[in-house]
């Protein structure tokens, strides 16, 4: 088969000359790198093992400078002793040599005398390459030995994973040795070299040695280039279903066990009112009993005062039984961990960063974690009731998040959350506070200047015991302390965000202590809450099992 040269034309842009090609929109392999001969039969099975069949299956077209030495020529030859030919495109600069361009390359594209920079037009042709008005696709930088610095800066400042096969010499050992910490655990010292300090610093770095398993690399490659958009967005759909039914159940319960403890505190008052309307009515409230007598054969009082707490038992057992609150607080705390573990998923940090999921990908790790806290929940109590099923997220076009989008979905969520929060928690606290202190010095005059109406004592103690109940119900105090605690710790991870210069917010190990910092904090908050509403939730449990507790 002859062999195509396209001269690219100065007048067109580059995408026009590239669709003279015809080249399928697919993931870019660039190969770059010249080593010492004596390594081109390891070479040789490296990209005959490795490269070809991933450019073959699951489908990524090669690229390197076309030349009849390094990678260039031992990919040529590799390419041509394929039962199919995978896609394969050689880039050479103007003025090269017809004997210096290996003959196997069956399509190459020749830059034009004026551009001289071949690194720089080299990157934005395989950047058009893996991109078109369709969509895009990943570019992965695969090095052996000796290679233009400049041209690998340009790799890294495109975010483009950098794999290095160690042992090949040249740059690649240099970097290696850059990323590598010493054998006391040490971090490597700054490679005095500029442009090597920046590719160590700034890119995606997986190593693989020259004599390493093939397979290992299949995966750390295949990992970078066979990537399905669809994939992700649906396990993201998933957990985020999963998430919505755990936090739909979560107000449910919520719901249901505000409502039976105003009922349990609510009939405690109202006992207690009778049981003092039993043994002496004021002048104050004996017209509104005349009024009610007109309605109420007598003896209805009497009546009503054994209701009560039989009504007020009945309601009390079904609490004890069903367990509406530890069913609120478990479904809380796994929603709140399962949301957690989406956002880390998103914003691709830490377990979920591109070096920690070269063997098992992202989407199997966030699959795993669902299965985990679900099964989890299943444990508990919580298998007793059922799952109402949630409507669809409306999830965003990009399934990962920048970091700066994750300081804004995450971090400013949750300030803005906690701000309003703090805001209701305060005023309740100082409510509810104010009516117990008014409660018990109502009390404490009526045992004082009114002796003969004593028993009415019980009353606003009654209502004072009631108010401090659901303070203990709901930890108002200990929620507001531990709201304004973690949005204290978020606006510090705020200021520490913004401080950063833009090239540091870029840097992998930021990004993974920006999320880390942030979920720690929200997961400290959440745990903290578990905990102490499960011990109060027991407590209150054990108080309203004993009839005589309220009663004394």
């Amino acid at each position: 088969m002859a062999q195509t040269i396209l001269d690219i034309d100065v007048s067109k842009s580059i995408e026009t000359n590239l669709a003279e090609l015809k080249i399928e929109l697919r993931p870019v392999i660039l190969l770059l790198g010249d080593f010492d001969s004596s390594l081109t039969v390891q070479v040789h099975s490296i990209c005959d093992r490795v490269i070809a069949p991933l450019a073959a299956d699951p489908g990524a077209l090669l690229v390197d400078n076309g030349r009849r030495s390094g990678c260039a020529a031992v990919a040529g030859q590799v390419a041509a002793e394929q039962d199919k030919a995978p896609p394969h495109l050689g880039i050479v600069p103007f003025g090269t040599q017809s004997s210096d361009i290996d003959t196997n390359h069956r399509v190459l594209l020749r830059l034009p005398a004026d551009w001289s920079d071949e690194s720089k037009f080299m990157a934005q042709i395989v950047e058009h390459l893996a991109r078109n008005e369709t969509g895009s696709k990943p570019v992965v930088v695969v090095l052996f030995g000796s290679a233009d610095k400049k041209l690998l800066v340009r790799c890294a400042r495109r975010a483009w994973p950098l794999v290095i096969v160690t042992g090949t010499g040249g740059v690649t050992d240099q970097i290696y040795k850059a990323i590598t910490p010493s054998a006391d655990g040490t971090k490597a010292p700054a490679a005095t070299d500029a442009e090597l300090r920046e590719i160590a610093e700034t890119a995606t770095i997986y190593s693989f040695a020259l004599d390493g398993n093939s397979d290992d690399l299949s995966r750390l490659i295949r990992a970078q280039t066979d990537k399905h958009p669809e994939t992700v967005q649906e396990t993201l759909a998933e957990a985020w279903s999963r998430f919505a039914e755990l936090d739909q159940a979560a107000l449910t319960r919520q719901k249901e066990f505000r409502s039976l403890e105003f009922a349990i505190i609510g009939l405690g008052v109202v006992t207690s009112l009778l049981a003092v309307l039993s043994k002496s009515i004021p002048w104050p409230f004996s017209s509104a009993v005349d009024f009610m007598h007109t309605y109420v054969r007598p003896g209805g009082l009497g009546i009503l005062l054994i209701l009560a707490p039989i009504v007020m038992s009945i309601v009390t057992a079904y609490n004890s039984h069903f367990r509406d609150g530890n069913k609120w607080v478990l479904f809380r705390g796994a929603a709140e961990t399962l949301k957690r573990e989406i956002f880390r998923f998103q914003a691709r940090a830490g377990g979920y960063s591109d070096e920690a999921c070269v063997q098992i990908s992202r989407e199997s790790k966030l699959a795993a974690k669902v299965k985990e806290i679900t099964a989890s929940l299943e444990q508990s109590e919580v298998n007793k009731t059922s799952l109402a099923p949630a409507s669809k997220p409306n999830l965003l076009p990009e399934a990962f998040l920048s970091p700066d989008q994750y300081v804004g979905s995450r971090l400013h969520d949750q300030m803005d959350f906690l701000v309003k929060k703090t805001a209701k928690l305060s005023t309740q606290l100082r409510t509810l506070l104010t009516y117990t202190y008014l409660a018990g010095g109502t009390a404490t005059f009526i045992a004082a200047v009114a002796p003969n109406y004593s028993v009415w004592v019980a009353l606003p103690t009654a209502v004072a015991a009631a108010l401090t109940t659901k303070l203990q119900a709901e930890q108002v105090e200990n929620s507001l302390m531990q709201y304004n605690q973690t949005l204290a710790s978020l606006r510090n991870i705020e200021i520490w965000w913004k401080a950063l210069t833009p090239w540091e917010k870029s840097r992998q190990t930021n990004i993974d202590l920006l999320v880390d910092e942030t979920e720690k904090t929200l997961e400290a908050e959440t745990a903290g809450w578990v905990q102490k509403m499960q011990t109060t939730l027991d407590k209150l449990t054990e108080k309203e099992s004993d009839p005589a507790s309220d009663r004394g």
